[in-house]
C-alpha cells in the first residue's frame, strides 16, 4: 500500500511547488544579487515588432533602405563657395591637460569642414604664415592638374608670407579630405588637414535625420610638450586616458626623403625652380613625425582624444549618418556597440548593394560613408578595434574612441 501512495504524493508535492508564486518559471528569475553587488540597470527594450508582433530584425531594416544614389552627370549651379584658410601655428590640446605645438587651418585641428553642392565652384584662398612653404592637395577630387597642390609637379610651393587661390567645380558628391602635399608627413600628423563634402544635387530617396563627421589623426608627442596623469574627483572617466606621453623615437628626418628631388634643383624648370626644401633641423618640442618612425602614441577623432572626443547623439529611431576619412598612417577597423550599420559609399562612390556590418577598416587615405537606424536606446561606444588606438600614451581608454549617446 505504501509503495502505490508513494508515488501520488509525490506528484501532488511537485504540482504545489510549481503552482507556488515564489517558484522559479523560465520567464522569473529571483533577485537574487547580493546588497554589495552592482544593481541592474533597467533593460530597455527598442520597438522592433511587425503588425503581427514578430520580431523585426535591424538588418531587414537596413536592407530595405534605399542605397544612395550615383552621379553620373551635373549642372552647373553658378554658385562660389569662398574659404579663407590660414596655415598657421598655434598650440592645440588633444585632451584635457595635453597641449602641442600644431600646425593649424583657421587655428583648429582639423581645420574648417569645406561645404558645396555637385555644380558648385568651389574657391579657397589659402594664405601661408608658417615659417616654411605649403600647399593644399585635394584628396580625392578631380580638379584641374593646375590646381592638384603637390609643388614640384604641378604649382610652386607657397611660400611664407604668400597667398594663393584654388578654384574648381565641385563635380562628385561624397566624402573628401584636404591637405598639405609639402613637407607631408610632419605637416599633416601637425594638423594641416580637413574635410571636405560635396552634397549631391540630387538625391531625394535616401534621407538622414543626422550626420556626423569623423577624420582619424596620429600625433606623436614627446614628453615636455605636456601630458599628466588626470584627476581624480566626480569626472568618472578623470584618472583613466590623459596619460603621460612618451619620448619622441628619432628614426631620421623628412629631409632626406626630399634628397634626392633637390640634387639637381637649380637645373629645374617651372614649376620646380626655386622651390626651398624643409629646414634640416627637427625640434624635439614638435608634434608629429619629424623622425619617420611612425611611432603615435595618441589618436584623435576631428583633433580630440577620448574623452574629450564629442558624442554622437541621436533620438530613437532617426537615421544617423557618418561619414569617415582616415588622414593618419594608421589602419583603423571602426566598430560599433549594439547596432549594425551599412557602408553606403567609399571613397566618395556609392554602393550599388550597401554592406551591412558591425566594423569597417578605414585604411590611410579612404573615406567612407555610413549609416545606421538608432533603434538600441543606451550609451553605446564605437570605437577603433586596433586596441593601441583606444588609448593616450598608452592608457586605455583613449584614443579613438567616441559614445553613441540616445537624447529625448
Amino acid at each position: 500500500m505504501r509503495k502505490k501512495i508513494l508515488p501520488i504524493v509525490t506528484l501532488f508535492l511537485i504540482g504545489m511547488w510549481g503552482c507556488s508564486p515564489n517558484s522559479t518559471q523560465p520567464s522569473e528569475r529571483p533577485n537574487i544579487a547580493a546588497e554589495n553587488q552592482m544593481p541592474e540597470m533597467p533593460m530597455q527594450q527598442p520597438n522592433r515588432q511587425g503588425p503581427d508582433n514578430t520580431e523585426i530584425l535591424t538588418t531587414l531594416k537596413l536592407r530595405q533602405l534605399p542605397a544612395l544614389a550615383e552621379t553620373d552627370a551635373i549642372q552647373p549651379t553658378g554658385n562660389v563657395k569662398e574659404y579663407r584658410l590660414e596655415a598657421k601655428p598655434a598650440r592645440w590640446e588633444l585632451v584635457s591637460g595635453v597641449q602641442t605645438d600644431a600646425y593649424t587651418y583657421n587655428g583648429t585641428v582639423p581645420g574648417p569642414t569645406i561645404r558645396a553642392k555637385e555644380g558648385d565652384t568651389i574657391r579657397v584662398i589659402l594664405k601661408n604664415s608658417l615659417p616654411e612653404e605649403t600647399s593644399i592637395h585635394w584628396h580625392g577630387l578631380h580638379v584641374p592638374n593646375n590646381m592638384d597642390g603637390v609643388p614640384s609637379f604641378t604649382q610652386h610651393a607657397i611660400k611664407p608670407g604668400e597667398t594663393f587661390t584654388y578654384e574648381f567645380l565641385a563635380n562628385h558628391a561624397g566624402t573628401y579630405m584636404y591637405h598639405s602635399h609639402f613637407n607631408s608627413v610632419p605637416q599633416i600628423d601637425k594638423g594641416l588637414y580637413g574635410l571636405l563634402v560635396i552634397e549631391p544635387q540630387n538625391n531625394e530617396a535616401l534621407k538622414h535625420d543626422r550626420e556626423y563627421t569623423m577624420l582619424f589623426g596620429g600625433w606623436n608627442i614627446p614628453t615636455k610638450t605636456g601630458g599628466h596623469q588626470g584627476q581624480t574627483g566626480n569626472d568618472p572617466m578623470a584618472g583613466m586616458s590623459k596619460g603621460k606621453p612618451n619620448g619622441l623615437k628619432q628614426k631620421g628626418n623628412i629631409r632626406s626623403m626630399m634628397d634626392h628631388a633637390a640634387q639637381n634643383k637649380d637645373r629645374q624648370k617651372d614649376p620646380h625652380a626655386g622651390m626651398d626644401m624643409p629646414p634640416s633641423d627637427s625640434s624635439e618640442d614638435d608634434a608629429g613625425s619629424s623622425a619617420m618612425g611612425m611611432d603615435y602614441n595618441y589618436w584623435t577623432i576631428n583633433g580630440k582624444s577620448f574623452p574629450d572626443t564629442d558624442p554622437i547623439e541621436v533620438k530613437q529611431g532617426e537615421l544617423v549618418h557618418i561619414r569617415l576619412a582616415n588622414i593618419s598612417n594608421g589602419i583603423h577597423p571602426m566598430h560599433l556597440h549594439g547596432h549594425d550599420f551599412r557602408i553606403i559609399a567609399k571613397d566618395g562612390h556609392p554602393l550599388a548593394t550597401p554592406s551591412i556590418v558591425n566594423t569597417v577598416t578605414v585604411n590611410p587615405g579612404e573615406t567612407y560613408d555610413i549609416d545606421f537606424i538608432a533603434d538600441n536606446p543606451g550609451e553605446w561606444v564605437f570605437h577603433c578595434h586596433e586596441l593601441h588606438h583606444t588609448t593616450n600614451a598608452d592608457v586605455e581608454p583613449g584614443g579613438l574612441m567616441a559614445l553613441v549617446k540616445y537624447i529625448k
